[in-house]
């Protein structure tokens, strides 16, 4: 994932704005290609809106797991928007 601006909470601009099917079928498109390759991928999904819900989903099976997986994917976007990736 690329962060190309930190605005969060700005909603007036929805140019960024990528459909969740959309974003979610690319990474289909990833697990089966890491499967074809005999890769077994752990993958979390959290899905939230503002006031309504929030959901987390794993393939994980252990907690602690799918913690790990939460906490690499925080880090992934600190780093990213530090810019200590590029």
């Amino acid at each position: 994932m690329k962060i190309i601006e930190g605005n969060f909470g700005n909603k007036e601009d929805e140019r960024q704005e990528i459909p969740t099917s959309e974003f979610l079928s690319v990474f289909v498109g990833k697990a089966l290609a890491n499967e074809a390759e005999g890769n077994k991928p752990k993958v979390v999904v959290v899905m939230y809106e503002d006031g309504q819900m929030f959901e987390v989903a794993s393939n994980e099976q252990y907690p602690d797991g799918v913690y790990m997986l939460l906490q690499l994917a925080a880090q992934a976007i600190i780093n990213e928007t530090l810019g200590v990736t590029e």
